[in-house]
């Protein structure tokens, strides 16, 4: 690495604390930041020694901030997993974003022969250096869009819960990872360790049939800290338990870890907005996650 020339430097815990603050004076349009930042502060806060090294890539980030000048001016910031997992959120309130573009052009922390998946806001001038950037490494990217919706700490927390009978609620538990990724039509070569420590250091929520006990619908909370995975196997749908899953979800969240309430959905998947919309969740803004091949 050629630290003279390097644009980026880890950030403290106490400048990841002042980003979080920053960003958390637009809430809701930057909550999606907000949550990521706290997912970052509570891994890297509560996870140590043997049991970090155990878990997933994915959920270990480390937060970069500009190596120059005063970061609180444009909070400008990108959060990077581990390498064998390796996902990078960016963002920066600067418009046009250039502090944060120069610096996905120059930094060496990202590995780009790793092919990265990158979680990103609207500014156009993002894509596109990241694009350029995987023009120069022979990659091309796959693009999705996703709508980011939001309920406030206040009314998540108020929500209630009537549990279908035929079903007990149960928290899930990190041996449930195996079959959460069994059903996950996105699963890839290490996501069931992701959704492993997902549930173990995020937390998750599945229903379980009361007479077989066994699993019929699940949900937990992901490492932007966003709910996510809703899913009800198919013979036991249309029962209520994906909304049911969903309520108890976001009150666990407001009330466990104190914190607002958001999850992203594709623009095609009608039922799932439905769903949440009927919830009280309200649309936000548009998220894009970059899949290099």
């Amino acid at each position: 690495m050629d630290s003279v020339n390097e644009p980026l430097r880890p950030a403290s815990i106490e400048e990841i604390e002042q980003l979080i603050r920053i960003y958390e004076q637009n809430i809701p349009q930057t909550l999606q930041y907000v949550l990521i930042l706290q997912n970052v502060l509570r891994i890297s806060t509560t996870i140590h020694g043997d049991e970090l090294e155990e878990a997933s890539h994915r959920v270990r980030k480390t937060v970069y901030i500009p190596k120059d000048g005063n970061f609180h001016k444009f909070a400008t910031f990108l959060a990077i997993s581990c390498d064998e997992d390796l996902y990078i959120m960016a963002h920066s309130l600067q418009s046009p974003p250039d502090e944060l573009t120069g610096a996905i052009k120059r930094t060496s922390y990202i590995k780009w022969n790793l092919k990265p998946v990158f979680v990103i806001g609207g500014a156009k001038e993002t894509w596109d250096q990241i694009n350029q950037m995987a023009i120069m490494f022979n990659l091309t990217i796959d693009t999705e869009d996703f709508i980011n919706y939001w309920m406030s700490q206040e009314e998540a927390s108020k929500l209630t819960i009537v549990i279908p009978n035929d079903v007990q609620l149960k928290q899930l538990e990190k041996q449930h990872g195996k079959q959460l990724n069994e059903w996950w039509p996105y699963s890839y070569k290490t996501s069931q360790r992701y959704i492993e420590s997902a549930i173990q250091y995020n937390g998750g929520l599945g229903f379980f049939d009361k007479i077989t006990d066994n699993l019929v619908a699940c949900v937990f909370k992901n490492d932007l800290d966003g709910i996510a995975h809703l899913y009800t196997v198919p013979e036991r749908t249309n029962k209520g338990y994906g909304s049911t899953l969903a309520k108890a979800m976001s009150r666990f969240i407001a009330i466990e870890h104190k914190q607002q309430v958001q999850t992203f959905i594709s623009p095609n998947n009608k039922k799932s907005i439905r769903l949440f919309e009927k919830l009280g969740f309200s649309a936000i803004n548009r998220i894009q996650w970059l899949v290099m091949n």
